[in-house]
């Protein structure tokens, strides 16, 4: 029985994951037709039906040898081994306990987790970690004839270090596509240098695009990207992207990128990037950076709509200690504003905020909290300020089907002014905030209908303070006088949420003439298809404010989506939109559309075809701009990735 528990281990040497499958001590058991041993040559013959089973692995063949004297085992006819997770067959199976040189012909190899296919017409291993493969094709396709294959004349392999092949063809349903003399690629579990595969793309006013990146270890915890843009109607472009994680100190990935536009005249600069650093005990904090030199780089080089409309670019940054009872932090906060070419211009820059903050402490049914800050704030063409913020707050609680809520803030502000003639060197403000809130629920069931209905009443109360610069929210903190009367509704069908309505307005006591403020109705429909609505109404103007809304829908598998933004106050009307269309199982269309409705007209219109396979797919993709277009295509082989042709 041990000879012939060695004869499977080391039989199944040949192929790493089945050495994994059978490596323990677990009880073998064997099935065969006949078992014979010859002791004069010292070798073990079964026969007919050989199985042989250990724990969830199982090998198949019509014959099995094993030489004592010689070390060579040799499996022959419908060879098979299932471990669950690879199924390996081939006509003859040999090795040689000695060498460890080994053979499988007319191997076919699945891995099931990735559905990786290895066929050829011969495998052979030499020692360890050596293996060289006769006409290997390499799939993750299921047909006999697969929709894509990677054939070689010959390929090398050194477990954990390179692959060399010969001869290479890429075949789509077994007609050849792409051909390359030599191929070589690293397979080792670490990490290697070397260069990347390219990014290729074509817009209409950059010309062709070419992105190459190099990638480099810099230590098994550092990295880099370097690439090189070119294109081919606007010049070079560098950048470099710096990945890290420091034991003790975070984690970060940081990016800059140059682009001299010859077209234009001007030279591009980006850089972002962010570290973070997060502990239970000791300090945390993070630090975010977002700028560019130009706000013609995000519409130019942006392919993102959000990102080439940003009006204002924010940089963050933090440390914070974990105390007792609350936190001890210290901020910093920078803005660029775009429609100014990406100048700081009159936007206060917070550089740094120093805070404290005491989490609510309770006492029965009363909680106490305090938040204390001291800031400087400084900005490119006004004032200089530095500001102490004082606020402490209580917080009563009471009742059970009438829930009443009451907070009581007191507010001490002290500033010191520099560089400006509009205020004097400086200033202080003492106010207070109360607000109270009474809030019920009640329920009502209708078969399998459950409606919770939700009213609630607040007060909010601010004396009026001296005018002050703003600085941030904090000196938003002013005159108010509001009472808010709302109600909540939830709709349920058989346990599912279907519908939730919510409609609010306030009774403005500073509101002169006009005291009733907006009626606004937040809705959210979940069945039978999603719908959102937010939308707000001035009844002293008999306008609409505002309103948002977001639709999506599926009609005989077409889907719709449709979403709407309009502000009154800040003129702004536009429209976004999608549909995408099954065309069959595989091939689908989809559409996206931005429309801007305040004169400036369609700002991006993308058209997909998108065909997704077994084992395969591509999109192909155009994209029109109010000043260019471009064109996109991507192959996803599954299994190995995507190639990208960039456009958008």
């Amino acid at each position: 029985m041990k000879s012939l528990n060695a004869i499977i281990l080391l039989l199944i040497l040949l192929v790493p994951s089945i050495a994994s499958a059978l490596s323990g001590e677990k009880e073998v058991l064997i099935e065969a037709d006949r078992l014979e041993y010859l002791k004069e040559s010292q070798t073990y013959h079964l026969r007919g039906h050989v199985k042989i089973v250990q724990g969830n692995a199982t090998l198949l063949a019509d014959s099995v040898d094993y030489n004592q004297a010689t070390g060579d085992i040799t499996a022959r006819g419908n060879v098979s081994f299932d471990d669950g997770e690879s199924l390996i067959r081939g006509e003859e199976l040999s090795l040689n306990l000695d060498t460890k040189d080994g053979t499988i012909k007319k191997a076919d190899i699945l891995f099931r987790r990735d559905n990786y296919h290895v066929r050829a017409d011969l495998i052979h291993k030499k020692g360890e970690k050596e293996y060289s493969l006769s006409r290997p094709v390499f799939t993750t396709c299921d047909a006999p004839v697969p929709e894509w294959c990677f054939q070689a004349e010959r390929a090398d392999i050194v477990l954990e270090d390179r692959l060399k092949a010969r001869k290479v063809k890429f075949r789509i349903k077994g007609l050849p596509v792409l051909y390359s003399p030599f191929f070589w690629a690293p397979i080792s579990t670490e990490r290697k240098s070397g260069l990347l595969i390219p990014e290729v793309g074509y817009r209409s006013n950059k010309g062709l695009h070419w992105r190459q990146p190099l990638y480099l270890v810099l230590a098994p915890n550092r990295d880099m990207t370097v690439y090189l843009d070119y294109f081919s109607r606007r010049g070079l472009g560098e950048g470099l992207e710096y990945r890290y994680i420091e034991r003790g100190t975070g984690e970060g990935k940081w990016y800059i990128f140059h682009q001299h536009d010859r077209k234009l005249e001007k030279d591009f600069l980006e850089f972002t990037g962010r570290h973070s650093l997060f502990r239970k005990e000791g300090v945390s904090g993070f630090l975010d950076v977002s700028l560019v030199n130009r706000r013609s780089y995000l519409q130019e080089y942006k392919h993102r709509v959000a990102e080439r409309v940003q009006r204002y670019l924010e940089s963050t940054g933090e440390l914070s200690l974990p105390l007792a009872y609350g936190r001890l932090s210290l901020m910093a906060r920078g803005w660029q504003d775009m429609s100014k070419e990406g100048r700081t211009g009159d936007i206060p820059q917070k550089v740094p905020e120093a805070a404290i903050e005491i989490y609510p402490w309770r006492y029965k049914a009363l909680y106490l909290s305090l938040r204390t800050s001291l800031g400087y704030f400084y900005s490119e063409n006004l004032h200089r300020a530095i500001r102490m913020d004082i606020h402490p707050r209580l917080l009563l609680s009471s009742g059970d089907e009438v829930r009443v809520t009451q907070s009581l803030g007191l507010r001490e502000t002290l500033y010191s002014f520099s560089n400006t003639d509009d205020y004097p060197s400086s200033l202080s403000r003492e106010s207070l905030d109360y607000r109270i809130r009474v809030h019920s629920g009640f329920m009502k069931k209708y078969g399998d209908v459950l409606h919770l209905m939700e009213p609630e009443v607040s007060y909010s109360f601010i004396p009026e303070t001296e005018e002050l610069p703003l600085l941030d929210r904090t000196e938003l903190y002013d005159r108010v006088s509001l009472i808010e009367a709302g109600i909540r509704n939830h709709f349920f069908y058989k346990g599912d949420e279907v519908l939730s309505l919510r409609i609010t307005e306030g009774y403005d006591f500073h509101g002169g003439d006009r005291p009733f403020g907006q009626i606004r109705l937040e809705a959210s429909l979940f069945k039978p298809f999603p719908l959102k609505v937010d939308t707000s109404y001035d009844p002293n103007s008999g306008e609409f404010e505002r309103i948002n809304y977001t639709l999506g829908v599926r009609v005989k598998g077409i889907g719709i989506s449709l979403s709407q933004r309009y502000s009154r106050k800040d003129d702004i009307l536009s429209y976004t939109g999608g549909i995408e269309i099954p065309v069959t199982g595989k091939f689908r269309i989809l559409s996206g559309i931005w429309y801007n409705a305040k004169g400036e007209g369609l700002q991006d219109l993308t058209i997909k075809a998108v065909y997704t396979g077994q084992c395969w797919g591509y999109t192909l993709a155009f994209n029109k701009r109010p000043d260019d277009y471009g064109i996109f295509f991507m192959i996803e082989l599954k299994g190995l990735g995507a190639i990208k042709l960039t456009g958008i």
